[in-house]
């Protein structure tokens, strides 16, 4: 992995001045700080800071992780207060720490060692693995309560994509509509962030519909819509609040139904 915060205890290059921006950025992007509950770190926290350690920082020892972290935290946390995001009363800090405090060092550099070893899998990871499987299986399993779970939309694409019979393009603007709602689910819900990626892979849908697969992997958690250019290439945005998801979603299927009617 490119960012080596365990392994790493000498006196490596590390720019502490820029690493602290890395980790005030990745905590302004989770409400939570703001909100002084307690952050459940996934993957693409833990992408998000292996990428700007190795674009930007260089390799850093554990206690300098440690030391730029709580900086970085109290920098976000200082930006709550003159953001218009409200804070939480009555609820629990990130790790369990008290709400004035950042978690200790050895509580951070033990999240960020299991970040490490639970989110290892590369972005070209194979989405056959019987690893990735499990990850997909475990996280589709927990969306399925969710009202509204849009798979079986999915899954109906997937079939009569298979006739010669059907609208291919019709079909095709129904996926891209589906992986658009998923996407949002996969992102806010799955600890893994490979799942919309692999269920596009797995479903063959950047053969059968063109789609870049590749692209619907986030790297950053303030990724968390997933907008197409004129319904083609997938790109990951960031969304404004439920109120921006909920109206994508709308105007979404307004598309897809009214060049349904079109085409029929």
């Amino acid at each position: 992995m490119k960012f080596k915060i365990i392994s790493f205890f000498s006196n490596a290059k590390c720019n502490s001045t820029v690493a602290v921006s890395c980790f005030a950025e990745l905590f302004g992007m989770i409400s939570e700080v703001c909100q002084q509950r307690e952050i459940s770190f996934r993957c693409v926290h833990y992408t998000f800071l292996d990428e700007c350690f190795e674009a930007r920082v260089g390799k850093c020892d554990a206690g300098s992780v440690a030391k730029v972290g709580a900086i970085g935290y109290k920098q976000a946390l200082s930006g709550c207060h003159s953001s218009k995001k409200q804070k939480a009363e009555g609820t629990l800090p990130i790790l369990g720490a008290p709400a004035q405090n950042f978690p200790s060092p050895v509580q951070l550099i033990s999240a960020l060692g299991y970040l490490q070893t639970q989110c290892s899998l590369s972005r070209s990871k194979n989405c056959s693995s019987d690893h990735v499987h499990n990850i997909m299986t475990q996280c589709e399993e927990q969306m399925k309560p969710l009202a509204g779970y849009p798979q079986i939309k999915i899954d109906t694409s997937k079939k009569l994509l298979m006739y010669d019979e059907t609208d291919k393009e019709r079909e095709c603007l129904v996926v891209r509509s589906t992986l658009s709602e998923m996407y949002s689910l996969h992102h806010a819900n799955c600890y893994h962030s490979l799942v919309t990626r692999c269920l596009c892979e797995r479903l063959r849908f950047d053969v059968q519909c063109g789609i870049n697969c590749d692209q619907l992997e986030p790297t950053s958690p303030d990724q968390d819509t997933l907008a197409w250019d004129e319904w083609k290439e997938a790109r990951l945005v960031h969304g404004n609040g439920s109120d921006f998801k909920r109206y994508a979603t709308i105007f979404s299927i307004l598309f897809v139904l009214s060049i349904t009617a079109l085409l029929l």
